[in-house]
């Protein structure tokens, strides 16, 4: 077995706030026929973490726009291409008037847009003719989630509303990858780390304790369970 391998796996993961693996995302870019021409404009791009993974795998060029300054930090320090900019910023006031090959949004399911078709609307503008759309999204596995699932993360759409959205839009769905339970793990541990730092700092912060709590048991007792998260490129005809 290979340890320093995992080990390096693991350090790298540790930067992708996403449920799909790595390897599934480099498989993704791959689908939707990433390559050295192609430019690539990610919204709430994170660390940067797919942006990086795909320039080191097809050498795209690419901008990640994300509003958390010390994520940008933190991918800038991770870099290992020039053709990729990651820069602070909010993403309704980024103007770019280059048209890319992709546009991405992870944070479809996030209430930054109003509606679905919203947030496709919003990506169109900055993609050439014949360019592709890619999305993440929080679905149910089930048509009729338990309320308290509603109640956290909002109306979630079956996949087969997703289909159906996509295509009241007049696209069609030309790549998927979908979450595993160790991303799921991966990402929930993550987060309640960071809340738990700061539990740490102040441990008479009733309001981080209550959410740490709610945090772990939405996830063991209904995400982990009836919630999927996807990711999804669209074309045109």
């Amino acid at each position: 077995m290979d340890y320093a391998q995992i080990i390096s796996a693991c350090e790298a993961s540790s930067h992708l706030i996403s449920m799909i693996p790595s390897e599934r995302i480099v498989e993704f870019g791959w689908q939707i026929g990433l390559n050295e021409k192609a430019s690539v404009l990610d919204f709430c791009c994170g660390c940067g973490e797919m942006l990086k993974l795909w320039s080191e795998a097809f050498n795209i060029s690419g901008i990640g726009i994300d509003r958390e300054a010390d994520f940008i930090e933190t991918g800038k320090s991770r870099l290992t291409s020039s053709r990729v900019q990651l820069r602070t910023g909010d993403i309704f006031q980024y103007y770019d008037k280059y048209k890319h090959e992709v546009a991405v949004c992870t944070e479809l399911s996030s209430g930054l847009f109003k509606s679905f078709a919203d947030g496709i609307a919003f990506l169109e503008p900055f993609v050439k003719p014949g360019g592709k759309l890619v999305f993440g999204r929080l679905f149910s596995k089930l048509p009729s989630p338990p309320q308290e699932l509603i109640d956290f993360d909002g109306e979630l759409p079956t996949l087969t509303e997703i289909y159906e959205g996509v295509s009241r839009c007049g696209y069609y769905i030309t790549a998927m990858a979908s979450d595993t339970a160790a991303q799921w793990e991966r990402y929930i541990m993550w987060s309640a780390k960071r809340d738990l730092e700061r539990l740490r700092r102040n441990p008479e912060d009733a309001k981080t304790a209550a959410w740490l709590d709610k945090w772990y048991r939405i996830y063991f007792e209904h995400r982990r369970r009836y919630e999927g998260w996807g990711l999804f490129a669209i074309e045109k005809l």
